[in-house]
Order: C-alpha cells, then sequence, then structure tokens
C-alpha cells in the first residue's frame, strides 16, 4: 500500500473517530454542570498560563489558580471521577473532549479582550465559596460551552390507541 493510501486511510479513521467521540457524548442537565466545571476549570488554568496581572504586589494569576486548585482539590477529583463515569457510559472519548476544551479556551484567551479579567474575576469569586459551592458557581459562571451538548429528554411514549378504545 502506498504512503499517500495509508495516510489518508489513518486520516480517514481519525476524522471517523473524532466525529463518533464528539456525537456519543451529550449530556444530561445534570452532567452538563460537571462538563460545566471542567470548563471553568480548563479555561482558569489557561489564564494562569498567559494572564498577567497589573499590580506587581498582587497574588499572580499561577499563585491564586494554585490556591483554586488546592481549596478545591477534593470537588475537582470528583469531577474527573463524574467525567469518566460520564464517558464510559454515553461513549466517546474524555481525552479528545478535554484536548477541544482546552484548545477552545486556549484560542479564546487570545480573542477575547475580557479573558483575563473575567477569569480574574471568576478565581476572586470562587475564593469565597464553599467546596460544595463551586460546581454550581462554575456552571452558571459557564452557562454553554460549544463542547457541552444537551441530551434530549426522552420522548413519552404513545398510548396505543386501540387500549384507548
Amino acid at each position: 500500500m502506498s504512503r499517500t493510501v495509508k495516510g489518508s486511510l489513518t486520516a480517514i479513521i481519525l476524522l471517523l473517530a473524532a466525529g463518533s467521540a464528539s456525537a456519543a457524548s451529550c449530556f444530561t442537565d445534570d452532567e452538563a454542570k460537571d462538563a460545566r466545571f471542567r470548563v471553568f476549570q480548563q479555561g482558569l488554568n489557561v489564564a494562569a498560563l498567559n494572564c498577567r496581572t497589573i499590580d506587581p504586589a498582587a497574588q499572580t494569576f499561577q499563585e491564586r489558580y494554585n490556591r483554586f486548585v488546592s481549596q478545591f482539590d477534593r470537588a475537582l477529583k470528583d469531577n474527573a471521577v463524574a467525567l469518566r463515569g460520564h464517558f464510559a457510559r454515553a461513549g466517546g472519548n474524555l481525552d479528545l473532549w478535554m484536548t477541544k476544551v482546552a484548545n477552545d479556551a486556549g484560542q479564546r484567551v487570545y480573542s477575547d479582550p475580557d479573558y483575563c479579567q473575567t477569569a480574574l474575576d471568576n478565581l476572586e469569586q470562587t475564593a469565597t465559596l464553599a467546596p460544595g459551592e463551586v460546581r454550581e458557581f462554575a456552571a452558571t459562571a459557564t452557562p454553554a460551552h460549544a463542547f457541552i451538548s444537551i441530551c434530549a429528554p426522552p420522548k413519552a411514549k404513545r398510548q396505543n390507541k386501540s387500549a384507548m378504545n
């Protein structure tokens, strides 16, 4: 088999795998909160790597992000378990999904002029939260995202017309 054919087959297989991984992973409303929490956390991570504070006496983004991770360590671990469970049950690929989320955040840090300020505001607000409150806060701070599709609710079963007569 020629290199070109092998390369083309590999590309097609990767595209099919990527498409099926994202299509198979719609989230229930509750699972979407877990997904939003992870998107929120990833956004803060990107800010910690890319944003700088203006006040040199203030904590850096990295220091603030490290405080967030330390404060919500248990919630983040629980979130990882919930997401692994979702992808195991619903299909799809957690690693691929996380890569897409991270790449999206990496693009937004450059395209959204308010990205760093929003991340800073979010970090400041989370500092006052109890561990049990961060998931709900993240869900409201990240209301919609391209990689969080909500599953359609199950359709009600139609009643058999003959049973009604």
